[in-house]
C-alpha cells in the first residue's frame, strides 16, 4: 500500500483535503484553500515508503586532474606530434660478422639483413667470413644467399655449395683481402661450438701465428678424432708388395736412418709421429 501511496498524484491529495474540511464544518462557507506546502506533501508520501538506497551525489572531478579548459572556437587544434626520427644505421664489420652468423642457431631474418648490408657497402673484409659460413648454412637457399654476396663482391660465380672453388679462389687473392679486426675470436668462437679445444688453438694465433688464419679450417672432425701413426713398423723395399710402382711416399734419412712413408697410409692418419735417426719427428699431410 505504501508504494500506491508513493504513487497519487499532488492534486488528489489536494482534493481530499478540501473534502475533510467541508465535513467537519457542517457546510460553512469554506476559506480559501492555502497553498500545500511542497514540502510536508512530500514528507507524508515519503513517511510510509519503502527504505530505498539514496541516489549518490555526483562525483566530484579528482583534483588531481583538473578539467581541460576549452580552447576558444578561432584556435585551431594543435598539431599532431611528429614521430621521432630514425637514427642512421652505423655499419660495423664486426658486428656484420656476428650478425651474418652467430653460432650454429642462425636467424635468417637477421643473416639476410646483414647480407644485404654488406653488399650496399662493398664489405670485402668480409669475404674470409662468408666462404668459412658456406659450409655451416643450414639450407640449400642459404647458402646461394651467401654465395650471391661473394659475386657481388668478388664478381666470381661459383656455385653456392661449391666451398672448394670459393676456398682456392680466396687463397690465390689474400693478399688483397684484410678480415675484421675481431675475425680471429669469431672464429674462435664459431669452432668451439664443435668442441672447445678449438678455442686454445686459435686465439693464441692473433698474436703470433705465421699463417693466415682465413686458411685454417675444420677438418670434419673434433681433435683427436683422426688418430695419429705413431712408430709404425716398416718392410724393406722388395717385402713391400702392396705398394705399386707409382705410388707416392714421403722420403726422409736423418744420421743415415732412411725411411719412406707411404702417401696412401699417411693419408688415413694425417700425422705421423716417429723418431728416425734418434730424433723425433712429425710428419703431417
Amino acid at each position: 500500500m505504501s508504494s500506491e501511496l508513493t504513487r497519487i498524484p499532488l492534486n488528489a491529495l489536494v482534493v481530499g483535503a478540501m473534502i475533510a474540511t467541508l465535513a467537519c464544518m457542517g457546510g460553512a462557507s469554506v476559506p480559501p484553500t492555502p497553498e500545500p506546502t511542497p514540502v510536508e506533501v512530500t514528507a507524508k508520501a515519503d513517511m510510509n515508503a519503502q527504505e530505498s538506497t539514496p541516489v549518490p551525489s555526483a562525483t566530484s572531478r579528482p583534483t588531481s586532474t583538473p578539467a581541460p579548459t576549452p580552447a576558444p572556437a578561432d584556435t585551431q587544434a594543435p598539431e599532431p606530434t611528429p614521430s621521432p626520427t630514425a637514427i642512421p644505421f652505423e655499419y660495423d664489420s664486426d658486428v656484420a660478422m656476428y650478425d651474418i652468423f652467430p653460432g650454429f642457431t642462425v636467424s635468417m631474418a637477421k643473416t639476410n639483413e646483414a647480407l644485404e648490408q654488406i653488399r650496399v657497402n662493398r664489405d670485402t673484409s668480409m669475404i674470409p667470413v662468408l666462404v668459412e659460413i658456406l659450409r655451416f648454412m643450414p639450407s640449400q637457399s642459404s647458402r646461394d644467399r651467401v654465395a650471391n654476396t661473394l659475386e657481388s663482391l668478388t664478381g666470381q660465380q661459383y656455385a653456392g655449395n661449391d666451398w672448394d672453388k670459393w676456398m682456392d679462389w680466396m687463397g690465390e687473392n689474400l693478399d688483397g683481402i684484410e678480415p675484421p679486426e675481431g675475425y680471429p675470436d669469431w672464429k674462435a668462437g664459431l669452432y668451439s661450438v664443435i668442441d672447445e679445444r678449438f678455442a686454445y688453438f686459435l686465439r693464441p694465433a692473433r698474436d703470433f701465428s705465421r699463417i693466415n688464419l682465413e686458411e685454417v679450417v675444420w677438418g670434419g672432425v673434433r681433435p683427436d678424432g683422426i688418430p695419429d701413426l705413431r712408430r709404425p713398423t716398416f718392410l724393406e723395399s722388395d717385402e713391400a708388395t702392396y705398394m705399386n710402382d707409382d705410388d707416392r711416399v714421403f722420403g726422409l734419412e736423418i744420421n743415415g736412418d732412411v725411411r719412406a712413408y707411404p702417401l696412401r697410409v699417411v693419408n688415413a692418419h694425417e700425422m705421423v709421429n716417429d723418431s728416425v735417426g734418434g730424433e723425433p719427428i712429425s710428419l703431417m699431410w
